[in-house]
């Protein structure tokens, strides 16, 4: 019975480990380039920088907020506090005071301002 010896190709040997060699260069890449990579740390700390600093902002306008209404409360009634916001609610003014308008209504301005007679 014949048999048929082939010889193998030097290249052969070197097939699998160049395959195992790509796979990990692959991976290796794509652990800094993907969704979990370096890159995508970097955004994900300058978007919670950005939250953090919103944050802070708004903790501060909710505590000046709470200040306002605490003073606002029977208990500690601010006096000042209430004639303002009375005031900006009713859209009034004393006798005695002197009003600045601000806007775009000149003729409505130029009307009450005449009608003092500044």
């Amino acid at each position: 019975m014949p048999t048929r010896h082939r010889r193998r190709s030097r290249f052969t040997f070197f097939l699998l480990p160049l395959l195992l060699v790509a796979v990990a260069v692959y991976f290796g890449w794509q652990s800094g380039r993907g969704d979990y990579g370096d890159e995508a740390r970097e955004a994900l700390r300058v978007d919670r920088a950005e939250l953090e600093a919103e944050l802070a902002e708004l903790v501060a306008e909710r505590e000046h907020l709470q200040d306002r209404v605490r003073r606002l409360r029977v208990d500690a009634l601010d006096a000042d506090l209430l004639d303002e916001r009375a005031r900006a609610q009713l859209n009034m003014a004393h006798a005695n005071e002197i009003v600045i308008l601000h806007g775009s209504n000149t003729a409505q301005s130029q009307l009450i301002l005449g009608a003092h007679g500044n």
